[in-house]
């Protein structure tokens, strides 16, 4: 997962993103009212010290508490109440699957890694592939994303195509590659707007933006809450799941989870981010994922894969001259801002 934007290069000698890119053109049949709409994107600003600008605070409207220890949303899993015979977990149980997740063997991995080759069922089809184009001829690409509410989308922020003009677009398939072949069991959506901290080419605690669709497609299969905590030690202290669409090694035709993820640090950026550091586990493609696990019965997301750095990156004068024995870490980003930009968007776009 080292960085790379806009084009999929692994291992790089500096920080890196975990975007991929694959040949795709836009189809549809006038969602939001063309072929592909009009992407449209608010960045939010923020100082040396991670703090926002005041006029960008996304807790300002009612019902937010600024100074409170831990937030969240509410997920919504659209079986349970038709079914009575749902059993709902309070912790990820991979014997609970059956052959629906298998395993796969990662060279190198400090994680166990699985396929999920049955991705309609709750919460596996609120994961999915975002297809992205940032200009007329490009040969597009894909990262990770999850829908959060009724026709709300959660990624990196830097999977948007920021700098890029009028033909840009983003394409959201839930529960892709459901099967042998790759499929789209329950169609996709087109972006029309994202809002986020505007970030192309760092990793950080604050790389997720929230993205309205153009479709609801979390009526038919759901989505995951989020949280966050200002004691950090809430996040080390159990073992977490991410999943996401890599390159590696099914060249981003399948969904592969991770689990018993344990983080090694969780460095706070202000008050509004956290980095969730942990040993390398994706490869490109990744980007977008979320870091997540049953919270109190239901799947919640805590962090969204960023991608990888050197501890050195963040001291003074960065990893020049370091230390060749200073290993790369992944990073998932987390914290208050994003639940914020979610509660934004359940209050403004749902």
């Amino acid at each position: 997962m080292h960085f790379i934007w806009p084009l999929v290069t692994l291992f790089l000698p500096q920080d890196s993103l975990v975007t991929a890119v694959i040949p795709l053109e836009p189809q549809g049949n006038g969602l939001c009212g063309k072929a592909f709409p009009d992407l449209q994107a608010e960045g939010l600003k923020v100082d040396e010290k991670w703090s926002l600008s005041p006029g960008d605070a996304t807790w300002e409207f009612e019902g937010t508490q600024e100074k409170s220890e831990y937030g969240s949303t509410p997920g919504f899993n659209p079986n349970a109440g038709n079914e009575s015979n749902i059993t709902t977990p309070f912790h990820f149980d991979i014997r609970s699957y059956g052959t629906d997740i298998g395993p796969v063997s990662i060279e190198g991995s400090p994680f166990d890694q699985f396929r999920v080759t049955a991705t309609i069922g709750y919460p596996w089809a609120t994961i999915g592939r975002i297809f992205f184009r940032r200009f007329r001829g490009d040969k597009g690409g894909w990262c990770t994303g999850t829908l959060v509410g009724r026709n709300l989308l959660l990624t990196a922020s830097h999977c948007f195509p920021w700098n890029y003009g009028a033909r840009r677009w983003m394409r959201f398939v839930p529960g892709f590659g459901h099967g042998e072949k790759p499929a789209e069991p329950f169609g996709s959506s087109y972006v029309s707007q994202c809002r986020g901290v505007k970030n192309t080419l760092n990793v950080t605690g604050l790389d997720y933006v929230i993205c309205k669709l153009c479709e609801p497609l979390g009526e038919r299969v759901g989505w995951m809450g989020t949280a966050w905590w200002k004691d950090t030690q809430a996040y080390v202290k159990r073992p977490w799941l991410s999943s996401g669409y890599p390159t590696e090694p099914f060249k981003g035709m399948t969904q592969m989870l991770v689990t018993n993820l344990t983080l090694d640090g969780v460095d706070p950026h202000g008050e509004i981010g956290v980095e969730l550091e942990s040993k390398v586990f994706a490869s490109a493609g990744w980007s977008g994922g979320p870091m997540w696990e049953y919270i109190d019965g239901h799947p919640t997301i805590v962090g969204i894969c960023s991608g990888g750095e050197r501890s050195c990156s963040e001291q003074p004068g960065g990893c020049f001259m370091a230390n060749l024995s200073d290993p790369y870490h992944d990073v998932s980003a987390g914290g208050k801002l994003m639940t914020e930009l979610v509660r934004y968007g359940q209050r403004h776009w749902s």
